[in-house]
Parts: C-alpha cells; sequence; structure tokens
C-alpha cells in the first residue's frame, strides 16, 4: 500500500470516530456561543448601537467579536479539543491497538494531527457562518440597526480568522504532542490551560512574547500592522509554523520510539 493510501485510510478511520464523541459537538457548540452572546448584547444595548447614517455595521459587529473572542478563546478550545481527541483512543486503550495494527506509524501519528487541524478549521468556518447569521437575523428584528442595508466587508474578516489561525499552529504541535504522549487527560488539559493563561498575561510584553507560542493568537490580533517582520512576513506567522514542525517532527520520533504499554 502506498503512503498516500495509508494516510486517506487513517484519515477515513479518524473522521468516522470523531463523528462518535463529544469533541464533534464541540466544534459547533464553539463556534456559536460568542456570536449568541453578541446577540443578546446587541438586543439590551440596541439603543447605544445604532450606527450614524451612512456608517456601516457590519466593521464594528465583525472586527470587535473577533478581535475580542479569537485571542482567548482559540488557545483554550485548542488545548480542550486536541485532549478530548486524543482522549478517544487513551480511555479504550485504543492507541496500543492502533500500533499494533500493520500500519506505518507516522500514517496515524499524522493522520490524528491532520483530523486535529481539520476539527479547528471547521470551527473557524462555522464561526464565521454564524457570526453573518447572526448579524443578518437582528437585521431582520432591528432593521435600525442597518446590518441589511450594507455588505459586509468579507475578505478584510476572513483575513482576520486566517491570520489567527496560523498564528495557532505552534499551540496545536505542542498540544497534539502532550495529548498523544501522555495517558491521563488532565495533564495536557491543565498543562495547556495553564500556559495559554501565561500566554495571555505574557502578551503584554510584545518584545518576549513573540517567542512564546501561547501568546501568538493574542498578538496576532493585538498588534496587526504593528507586528515585527521577518523577510516581510510576520513573525508570529513565521515562529508559529516552525513551532508546529519542530514539535510534529519531534513528537512523531518520541511516539516512533516510545514503547506503548
Amino acid at each position: 500500500m502506498s503512503a498516500i493510501l495509508y494516510y486517506t485510510a487513517s484519515l477515513k478511520n479518524e473522521l468516522i470516530k470523531l463523528k462518535r464523541t463529544f469533541a464533534f459537538w464541540l466544534t459547533i457548540i464553539s463556534a456559536v456561543l460568542f456570536p449568541i452572546l453578541f446577540i443578546v448584547a446587541y438586543i439590551f444595548e440596541r439603543k447605544t448601537l445604532v450606527p450614524l447614517a451612512g456608517i456601516n455595521p457590519w466593521e464594528k459587529f465583525m472586527v470587535t467579536q473577533i478581535a475580542n473572542s479569537t485571542p482567548f478563546f482559540i488557545p483554550m478550545f485548542i488545548v480542550l479539543i486536541t485532549s478530548l481527541i486524543m482522549q478517544i483512543e487513551h480511555k479504550s486503550l485504543g492507541i496500543k491497538h492502533l500500533f499494533a495494527l500493520p500500519v506505518p506509524k507516522w500514517s496515524i501519528y499524522f493522520g490524528k494531527l491532520s483530523i486535529v487541524i481539520l476539527a479547528i478549521i471547521i470551527t473557524y468556518v462555522y464561526y464565521y457562518i454564524a457570526i453573518l447569521l447572526s448579524g443578518v437575523l437582528l437585521g431582520f428584528v432591528y432593521p435600525d440597526l442597518g446590518f441589511l442595508n450594507f455588505p459586509p466587508e468579507h475578505w478584510r474578516y476572513l483575513k482576520m480568522l486566517m491570520t489567527s489561525f496560523v498564528a495557532s499552529f505552534g499551540i496545536i504541535g505542542i498540544q497534539f504532542w502532550l495529548s498523544f504522549r501522555f495517558k491521563n487527560f488532565v495533564i495536557p488539559l491543565g498543562f495547556g490551560m495553564f500556559l495559554a493563561i501565561i500566554g495571555i498575561i505574557v502578551s503584554q510584553a510584545p518584545q518576549l512574547s513573540i517567542y512564546f507560542p501561547y501568546s501568538f493568537s493574542v498578538l496576532s490580533v493585538s498588534l496587526g500592522d504593528k507586528m515585527p517582520l521577518i523577510f516581510g512576513v510576520s513573525s508570529v506567522t513565521i515562529f508559529s509554523i516552525m513551532c508546529f514542525l519542530i514539535t510534529s517532527a519531534f513528537g512523531y520520533y518520541n511516539i516512533k520510539t516510545l514503547n506503548i504499554k
């Protein structure tokens, strides 16, 4: 069997297992949580949020929501979704069974890693759709908010989300290795939550936090155009991808040489 067939077979197997877990529903719940909260906020504060004539209400609605939710929510979500997906295997001793199968270990490791990334991408997509639908709903119920009178600047908002997603790659690599390595659900979850909180605190010092992966999601929004560049590319983007590649390679090597009991 070729490498591509091993990989695709692993992906199909992981997708089937994901559908039967809470991790699948978490992608939906997480995506709609903040849009629902913003709907409630707009309902109670509607009179103060009615835009002036000619002002596009989508700008404040979208930017405020993305800027206030993704920096703090995404690291926590990655820690939780990664731990949950791997707990499926650890709980049922599935790791031991998988490594006993006549398939290469790399297809198992990177197949699961791909599923984690896919789950995060799906959450981003659901999140953006939920924001748009919540704005349209508010526009129908309260026409004076003006959401139906202007089109949203999709590319601007999608760019913000894509920047946040790429900035999260460092956390994905670290958390996936930890979740794969330790059977105890509490270890990667507690470690990740602790570092995510530290990342929020450390982000107040951009000169130092650009080297701390758990701060990257915050910095991708807070610094914006002020982000330091390396060869014309955001330093957080480069460091995040480098961290992901290094931790993924190290994680696979560690698992490959590990005696699974």
